[in-house]
């Protein structure tokens, strides 16, 4: 089964990977392409003929 600490080892650093993973992309570069999304849904809504205020 191996020791335990050798496991508590591996799931810190597989957290600590997947928080590294979770944060690297910066909040600005997020906001942008946020923003770029929400123009194309835009978009497409009105295309489709919604409307909205």
């Amino acid at each position: 089964m191996g020791n335990p600490l050798q496991r508590m080892i591996q799931r810190l650093t597989s957290r600590i990977q997947e928080l590294a993973e979770r944060y690297a992309t910066p909040l600005p570069q997020m906001t942008a392409q946020v923003a770029e999304w929400e123009a194309k849904v835009g978009a497409h809504l009105e295309r489709m003929g919604f409307v909205w205020q």
